[in-house]
């Protein structure tokens, strides 16, 4: 047995087994991260008019001169608060879901505030990039108080 363990086809095998053992283990990462990436784009694709054009309920053709992207951000009245999430109604009467992040810098005037000191009924301006879920996944978060008034794109009117 000890010579067999000392001998040149013994490490060969060893070697072989090895470079398998490597394989595999790549294999299954680039599986993992395929995984991943195709969960992504199937949860992004039954999200995208959401993601891009609001809650519009609409064909990609019907109205679409109606109705401008809006995959950056948001502006208008917060409805709903928690630690997490805002919940805001902007100018075109449709309501935006933005998450709110550990890296999300919120600032009303020239101070940066926390999350749980923006309150219903603020107006706000969110800019970041849709997330996956259908909400937006805040950047930045501009807290302008209850009685001010921001300009918000035109929209279709009702």
């Amino acid at each position: 047995m000890k010579e067999f363990l000392s001998s040149q086809k013994f490490k060969r095998l060893l070697l072989v087994m090895l470079a398998i053992a490597v394989a595999f283990l790549i294999f299954g990462l680039g599986v993992a991260v395929g995984y991943r990436k195709a969960l992504f784009s199937s949860s992004l694709g039954r999200n995208y008019y959401r993601n891009f054009y609001g809650n519009v309920r609409r064909g990609p053709l019907q109205g679409f001169d109606e109705y401008a992207p809006n995959m950056h951000g948001v502006a208008g009245s917060v409805i709903g608060v928690s630690s997490t999430t805002i919940a805001i109604r902007d100018g075109d009467n449709n309501e935006r879901s933005v998450a709110i992040g550990s890296d999300t810098v919120i600032r009303k005037m020239n101070d940066t505030i926390s999350a749980a000191m923006i309150n219903i009924g603020d107006t706000v301006a969110v800019i970041g990039e849709p997330n996956a879920d259908g909400q937006i996944r805040a950047r930045f978060i501009r807290v302008f108080g209850v009685s001010s008034s921001i300009p918000l794109p035109p929209g279709p009117t009702p």
